[in-house]
């Protein structure tokens, strides 16, 4: 902790004349190392990290670097050599205890390469003519890397492979450059990884790989890729991941939340780092079945749901988060096929919302469900701008999901008067635009709160629109 706040300070200390920064370092890692705890071994790897980013001249930060690194893989590589002779003895109670061992101990170390790396960002690149201050640990960590990779114990380990997953997904985000030859790859692995053991990590990563090619053009470069072939590749991994993930959940997205959190969190990256890839992807249209069917299937498990909303209610009033100019002409050729997708499933998707928040989801998703009924609300009216009366289709499936008799039985509350007086509310504020969100919201809030019974409809005339 110590590391961590005083980093700065610290540094010039560790820049004087005669300084062994390297050798501290390496002293504090290895003491870490030799407590077995995880966190310590985490926290004191950032504050290792954040003190040798700090000392500015480029060799000293790859020495200290190095220099940190090294214990971590040196144990990596043992606890590697450990999983290897244990798992060839069959049948042994004892070996299966020692994998397992070597196993916890593996993703201990994969912990402490994470956050090395994750701490080494921007401020820590390199200067024209120099070698990033990683390349010396990339290139005696990648490896222990490939063996882990290419490990079936390894791979079979969810800790030791969602570590292993994050340590790539912190390299693709800090030095792309130096991945991106060996990108293809990587995907490769990654998608073979889901294939065996639906690991969320592995959509994690694919999440850091848009976001990256979109915001780092020396990785397309390294990787060999120009924006057509970029485009192509992500459309066509969408479209297998989600594939697999469906088979996968079937119909019991609660089983497998992290799964399903991972995915839609997936699917927002693309849709605001590679649009056109999501949009043009075979599986489109499934995704977005699936994501309304797991408003309902996940049963108001938090991330899962959460990360199903923020999805939704983006794709949905993309017009209102900030894109780029070219972002958004893409969005603008695809958004027929949206709209589209809205006018299928805009009932069910307005009853979830309606029955989540009187009752049918925990309180703290109320924010969620509330914005995204709204976005549908003012996407709908806007389009029809000038009109006196809302959408007779948005009023329909608002007087629907009022009515539905999952609604009635979690909040004997509501009455068809607090129900009718709410959509008048809603339609009103979504007349105004964008700036009413927050007023919408306060008004869905203060719905959920009179379903729940914590509020009379007294709550409702604050929101009253002449």
């Amino acid at each position: 902790l110590v590391l961590i706040a005083s980093a700065g300070k610290l540094s010039k200390a560790a820049a004087s004349s005669g300084a062994n920064t390297s050798a501290a370092l390496t002293q504090c890692m290895e003491a870490a190392l030799s407590t077995n705890n995880a966190k310590a071994m985490a926290s004191v790897a950032e504050g290792c990290a954040r003190l040798s980013v700090q000392l500015r001249d480029t060799s000293k930060i790859r020495a200290a670097l190095s220099a940190v690194a090294t214990p971590t893989i040196i144990r990596a590589r043992s606890a590697l050599d450990a999983i290897n002779s244990s798992s060839s003895i069959q049948g042994s109670g004892q070996a299966a205890g020692q994998v397992d061992a070597a196993s916890q101990s593996l993703a201990s170390y994969l912990g402490v390469l994470r956050e090395l790396i994750r701490f080494c960002d921007s401020s820590s690149k390199a200067r024209a003519g120099e070698s990033h201050v990683l390349s010396d640990v990339l290139t005696a960590t990648w490896p222990v890397l490939n063996s882990i990779s290419s490990h079936p114990t390894c791979r079979a380990n969810g800790a030791v492979l969602s570590g292993l997953l994050d340590v790539h997904s912190q390299l693709l985000s800090v030095v792309p450059a130096l991945i991106g030859p060996y990108f293809k790859d990587l995907i490769t692995f990654v998608v073979k990884a889901f294939e065996e053991s639906f690991c969320p990590s592995a959509l994690d990563y694919v999440s850091a790989a848009v976001e990256t090619f979109d915001t780092d053009e020396s990785i397309g470069a390294a990787a060999g890729l120009d924006d057509n072939s970029k485009v192509l590749i992500f459309n066509q991994l969408l479209a297998h991941l989600c594939q697999n993930t469906f088979n996968h959940v079937s119909t019991l997205p609660n089983e497998c939340p992290q799964v399903v959190k991972s995915l839609f969190e997936m699917a927002q990256r693309y849709l605001l780092f590679c649009p056109e890839a999501l949009c043009q992807c075979p599986e489109f249209a499934s995704l977005f079945a699936f994501a309304v069917a797991c408003l309902t299937e996940c049963k108001g498990e938090i991330e899962s749901t959460r990360a199903t909303l923020i999805f939704l209610t983006q794709l949905i009033g993309w017009k209102n988060i900030h894109l780029g100019a070219g972002k958004i002409s893409k969005l603008t050729q695809f958004s027929g096929a949206i709209d589209s997708l809205l006018a299928q499933h805009g009932e069910a998707i307005t009853r979830s919302c309606i029955v989540g928040l009187s009752g049918g989801a925990p309180q703290i998703l109320w924010p969620p469900y509330s914005e995204f009924l709204f976005s549908i609300m003012l996407h709908i009216i806007s389009s029809t701008p000038g009109a006196d009366e809302p959408s007779s289709l948005l009023c329909t499936w608002l007087r629907c999901a009022m009515s539905d008799s999952s609604l009635l039985a979690n909040a004997q509350n509501i009455t068809p008067e607090i129900g009718t007086s709410v959509i008048k509310i809603l339609c009103g504020l979504a007349k105004e635009g964008p700036t009413s969100k927050q007023k919408a919201k306060m008004a869905l809030m203060d719905f959920g709160k009179i379903a729940k019974g914590d509020a009379t409809v007294d709550a409702l005339l604050a929101y009253s629109v002449t």
